[in-house]
């Protein structure tokens, strides 16, 4: 019995000391989406979808990400939310850095809030300001906004931001979808294929009642712990093995794809879980 514990015990160190060492083995993860909604001007294309990165860098000023990225050579690029951690200003200088080297890769850039987002605004709303219109100066903010490609009519990226206790709670009242279609008609994209940016994954199919084709997001960090066919060990909502706590998945018409996330914060631990760059290409 002795010989069974000290085993199990050391176990857990390994799993433990092999889960703090996978938070920097950044990885890229790709899906292909095939479908007949997808106009013949996105074949070809390709999206790099960037989640959770919550102030972490991948090498000195993030160069292990940035090279994913150049030699990945997007066409375009989603941050899908919780880009810091919301504590305090000095997350600034990490967004700030963030956002002046992806306009540098000089293709469109699109960007919604996520929970940690909105914590900034009740910590310090002056600065959680000046995060917005940086963001607006560099990047297409799409906080409950919507984007008509301007080389491709076709396509429509869509933003939705969510308020904060939205990602504890159940959408009762019908927010999302009054919403969502409110976005929707007040930019007239209604006959695009529509991407849906949007945080929380977890109003999957209050997201596909508003006709949208893609959807991208994250926030679950993949559970933190990921078990083949179980799925995440647990996600924000403390749901045990939950198995849309990553990949793709279908809800009704409506694809999604939904980041294992590139950073962490409060629990340093990722098993069976690497950092992901994203990249979908249609066809």
């Amino acid at each position: 019995m002795g010989i069974l514990i000290t085993a199990l015990i050391s176990l857990v160190f390994l799993m433990s000391g092999y889960g703090f060492i996978e938070l920097k083995l950044l990885k890229v993860k790709r899906y292909e989406i095939s479908d007949t909604s997808v106009p013949d001007s996105l074949k070809g294309k390709r999206i790099a979808l960037l989640s959770d990165l919550h102030c972490i860098y991948h090498g000195k000023n993030n160069i292990r990400l940035f090279r994913m990225l150049k030699a990945e050579k997007p066409d375009y690029i989603v941050l899908s939310g919780d880009v810091i951690n919301g504590v305090e200003r000095s997350e600034l200088r990490y967004a700030f850095r963030l956002f002046r080297r992806l306009k540098r890769l000089n293709v469109p850039v699109f960007y919604t809030f996520g929970n940690h987002e909105e914590k900034l605004k009740d910590n310090d709303i002056r600065a959680y300001r000046r995060l917005k219109r940086y963001a607006r100066k560099h990047l297409h903010l799409l906080n409950n906004r919507a984007y008509r490609l301007e080389d491709n009519s076709e396509v429509a990226f869509v933003g939705l931001s969510l308020p904060l206790w939205m990602y504890h709670g159940h959408d009762g009242n019908g927010l999302i979808k009054r919403r969502t279609d409110r976005i929707l008609d007040r930019s007239d994209t209604r006959d695009c294929y529509k991407i849906l940016v949007v945080h929380d994954p977890e109003h999957m199919d209050k997201y596909a009642e508003s006709g949208y084709n893609l959807c991208l997001s994250g926030h679950v960090h993949g559970g933190i712990v990921y078990l083949p066919i179980l799925g995440g060990l647990i996600s924000p909502r403390l749901q045990i093995f939950n198995k849309k706590a990553k990949g793709y998945h279908e809800c009704g018409k409506m694809k999604t794809v939904i980041s294992g996330g590139i950073g962490w914060h409060d629990i340093p631990i990722r098993l069976f879980n690497h950092p992901e760059v994203v990249m979908i290409s249609f066809r």
